[in-house]
C-alpha cells in the first residue's frame, strides 16, 4: 500500500496537530493508563503527538512534543483537507476519532519526512478500538511503499515489516481499552510489546533494513475506527516508556 498525496504540500500521516505548543499546558493527565510526563524529549524524537487539553480548542488537540513541533494535518475520504488543516493552527476541536477514511498525515517538510530513521528506533502508539477486524491504525511510508504497518481489532494486533518479511500477529484480552503499543529495534532484534508485556520479536535480517534505506512519513487512521491518544518516534532505542519502573 502507498500513501497517497492530494496536497500542494505532500501529506503522509502520523498522529495528530498541533495546537499551540506553550510547556505550562505540555502534558495534561488524563484518563488512560499511562501518563507521559516522565517520558523524556530530545533530538532523537521525530516526533511526539499527544492528545491534551488546552485552551483555545473546542476540546482535547493534538500537539508534537518533539524538538521539532510538527503539526499533523487531516485528509477526507476524498484527499481533500480536513480539520485540521494548514490555515487553522492545529485546531481540532474533538477527540481523535477516526471513522471512514479520514487520516491524520505528517507533510514533506516535516522532520519525520526528511529524516532517515535507522536500524535502531522504537515507536510508542496507544490506541483504542471497539471492532472486529483488524485495520491499520498507524503507517509509515515512503517511495519504496509502506515500510510499517500497524493493525488494531479489539481482539488482536497485527505488525507488518515488509522488508523483513514478518508479520506479528497477537493475540489480545478482548475490549475496547486502551492499548499501550511499543515496537523497538536494536540494530539486532525487533520487539514487540503490549501493555508492558513482550509479545513477539525477531531477529532482523542481514542485509535488509528494518524499516527503509529512505525517508518515510506516518499516516495515522485511513480506514480505523477508534481513538488515538498517543504515537511517538524516535531514532533510538529508548525502553519502553509505558512502563515506568
Amino acid at each position: 500500500m502507498k500513501l497517497r498525496n492530494a496536497l500542494p504540500i505532500t501529506l503522509l500521516a502520523a498522529a495528530l496537530a498541533a495546537c499551540g505548543g506553550d510547556d505550562d499546558t505540555r502534558y495534561v493527565d488524563r484518563d488512560d493508563p499511562t501518563p507521559v510526563e516522565y517520558m523524556p524529549v530530545d533530538g532523537y524524537v521525530l516526533g511526539f503527538w499527544v492528545m491534551d487539553a488546552q485552551d483555545g480548542c473546542d476540546g482535547p488537540c493534538i500537539n508534537d512534543h518533539s524538538p521539532y513541533g510538527d503539526p499533523l494535518y487531516g485528509l477526507d475520504a476524498d484527499d481533500q483537507p480536513a480539520a485540521p488543516t494548514l490555515a487553522d493552527g492545529g485546531e481540532v476541536g474533538r477527540v481523535a476519532v477516526f471513522a471512514d477514511d479520514y487520516r491524520l498525515a505528517t507533510r514533506d517538510t516535516g522532520s519525520l519526512n526528511n529524516s532517515v530513521i535507522g536500524e535502531r528506533f522504537t515507536l510508542h502508539l496507544r490506541a483504542r478500538t471497539d471492532q472486529a477486524d483488524a485495520v491499520p491504525v498507524l503507517a509509515l511510508a515512503g517511495e519504496g511503499g509502506t515500510a510499517l504497518r500497524i493493525s488494531l481489532a479489539r481482539d488482536r494486533l497485527l505488525v507488518e515489516l515488509p522488508s523483513q518479511n514478518h508479520r506479528l500477529l497477537t493475540a489480545l484480552d478482548a475490549g475496547d481499552g486502551w492499548r499501550e503499543i511499543q515496537l523497538a529495534a536494536d540494530g539486532q532484534r525487533v520487539t514487540l510489546a503490549v501493555d508492558c508485556d513482550t509479545v513477539e520479536g525477531f531477529d532482523v535480517a542481514p542485509g535488509q533494513p528494518v524499516l527503509s534505506s529512505g525517508t518515510l512519513g506516518a499516516v495515522v487512521g485511513a480506514g480505523f475506527t477508534g481513538a488515538v491518544d498517543l504515537v511517538r518516534i524516535s531514532r533510538r532505542d529508548e525502553g519502553n516508556l509505558f512502563c515506568a519502573e
